[in-house]
């Protein structure tokens, strides 16, 4: 969907397959976690591809949950079949994992349990043909040794930062990460520029800058419309400030759509954005757009 060439912001469309709830750090919720819903997930992808793909002109990425208390049902049949009817139609796959222990910390810094894990979340997903192309961390988690996972995968875009969160704990530290796409350094830890890229592009969720809250960013369910207008217009804000577009991502969750007010609150922002100065776009697309302003830097 493109109603100008030269918009203010790239947003891509992140959607998470899910289920509801899954709360494994809230204590306000005696960390809760409900039974996976795979059955339903079913008609809940389909039915949110129905409607999501229409207004972003086929433009979103599918992260598909896998973690400690659901491994593989989101990356078998029939959810498979469900994910290649969105990428005829033009959406990405990215690996998502989530390894969180309920009420007792996670999983993402143990380095060969996340590479076997991540090797066999691909594996699953090519055999069902689907190449992913990107990955996001569950609770925004992003280990120092990601860089090279991702690399032995060929995958060169990642979906995990929340600009200035500080977290860890849980192997979520982003409080150096640029709050448009940039090169992650080797250390994806330290400020855009430091040292040598790591050849994985970071895509932010879109943020205002001012938090880490969830009125800070563009995470569907958690604000109001009118605060994601308000975001959406800081990002625009800093894109005219700065002289150039900002490529960010905003998420919403398979799982929600049973919640009729968040659907609507998806559709009323997915219709709001291209009347705002911005334009849907895929992972791959985005990586493109980055990979054209950096030549055009070289070039000037």
């Amino acid at each position: 969907m493109r109603e100008t060439d030269n918009p203010d912001v790239w947003l891509v469309p992140v959607v998470d397959v899910n289920w509801l709830v899954f709360a494994p750090f809230d204590p306000g919720r005696d960390f809760r976690i409900d039974p996976p819903k795979p059955e339903l997930s079913i008609e809940e992808t389909r039915e949110l591809g129905r409607m999501m793909l229409d207004m972003t002109g086929g433009c979103a990425v599918l992260t598909p949950h896998s973690g400690t208390y659901c491994r593989t049902a989101y990356y078998e049949p029939p959810l498979l079949e469900v994910y290649r009817e969105w990428a005829d139609r033009g959406a990405e796959i990215a690996v998502h994992l989530h390894e969180e222990i309920k009420g007792g910390g996670v999983r993402f810094g143990e380095e060969e349990h996340v590479r076997e894990v991540f090797a066999d979340c691909h594996r699953r997903l090519v055999e069902g043909g689907l190449t992913p192309v990107a990955y996001r961390g569950g609770h925004n988690a992003y280990a120092t040794f990601m860089n090279d996972v991702l690399s032995e995968h060929e995958i060169g875009i990642d979906l995990s930062s929340l600009p200035g969160l500080d977290k860890p704990d849980r192997e979520a530290v982003w409080t150096e990460s640029s709050l448009s796409a940039y090169d992650l350094p080797e250390n994806p830890r330290a400020p855009e520029g430091t040292g040598a890229a790591s050849g994985v592009l970071e895509i932010p969720i879109g943020s205002d800058g001012g938090g880490v809250n969830y009125g800070n960013f563009l995470q569907i369910e958690q604000s109001d419309i009118d605060n994601h207008r308000r975001v959406w217009g800081a990002i625009r804000d800093r894109a005219q400030a700065e002289g150039r577009a900002q490529i960010v991502h905003m998420l919403f969750h398979t799982g929600s759509m049973g919640r009729p007010d968040w659907v609507e609150r998806l559709t009323q922002f997915l219709a709001y954005v291209p009347k705002a100065g911005g334009v849907f776009v895929g992972a791959e697309a985005a990586a493109e757009v980055f990979e054209g302003r950096r030549i055009a830097r070289v070039a000037s």
